[in-house]
C-alpha cells in the first residue's frame, strides 16, 4: 500500500458510499485522459479506478480498512532503543549556588516627602504657564515626566488653589507658589 485509497479519492475514511461515488465521478471528469492533457493522466485515472473498485464494494472495503489499520498501528509503534549511556562527569570544583532572594519592595514615600514633591511639581507646572494658555494632565505628564495618577492629582491641586479654571485655562497672571 504505497498510497491511501481514501486520499486518492479525496474522501474521509468514514465517508458514506454515496460520497465515495460522487467523489469518484467528480475526479474522473477532472482527470480523464480525454479531458486532461497531463502526462500522468492515464496513471492517475488507473489509480482512481482501482481505489473506486475497492471502496465501493463493502467486503473489499472492510478488508482494506483492516489492512490500513494494521499498517497505521505498525507505524505508530515506537521502536525500542537502548538506554543512553551515562557520561562520566568531569571532576570540577563545585560552586555554591546562589540562593534566590526576592527583589526588594519599593519604599513608600512619607507624607512629608509627598508634600515636598507635590510643591516642587506645582512650581514646575506654574512655569508651564508661559508655554501653554491651557493646561491638561497630558501636558503635565509629558513635560514633568510624571505618570497619570500624579498628573491628575497635580491638575486637581492647581484647580483647587484657583490657578486654573475648569477648562484648564490659567486664571492668575502672577503665579507664585503659595507657602503654608
Amino acid at each position: 500500500m504505497e498510497t491511501d485509497l481514501y486520499d486518492i479519492l479525496q474522501v474521509a475514511p468514514h465517508a458514506e458510499p454515496e460520497v465515495i461515488e460522487s467523489a469518484y465521478k467528480r475526479l474522473a471528469l477532472k482527470y480523464h485522459p480525454d479531458v486532461n492533457n497531463a502526462s500522468d493522466a492515464h496513471a492517475r485515472m488507473r489509480a482512481l479506478n482501482h481505489a473506486y473498485e475497492i471502496l465501493r464494494d463493502p467486503a473489499a472495503r472492510a478488508r482494506y480498512d483492516q489492512e490500513r489499520a494494521a499498517l497505521q498501528f505498525e507505524r505508530r509503534r515506537p521502536t525500542r532503543r537502548a538506554a543512553p549511556k551515562k557520561r562520566a562527569r568531569a571532576k570540577s570544583k563545585t560552586r555554591a549556588r546562589a540562593k534566590w532572594t526576592p527583589p526588594p519592595k519599593p519604599r513608600r514615600e512619607t507624607v512629608q516627602e509627598a508634600v515636598a514633591v507635590n510643591e516642587a511639581l506645582i512650581a514646575a507646572a506654574l512655569a508651564l504657564a508661559r508655554l501653554y494658555p491651557t493646561l491638561t494632565s497630558e501636558i503635565l505628564q509629558r513635560h514633568l515626566g510624571i505618570k497619570y495618577p500624579r498628573a491628575l492629582n497635580l491638575y486637581a491641586t492647581l484647580l483647587e488653589r484657583g490657578w486654573i479654571d475648569d477648562e484648564g485655562a490659567w486664571q492668575a497672571q502672577d503665579t507664585q507658589v503659595e507657602t503654608k
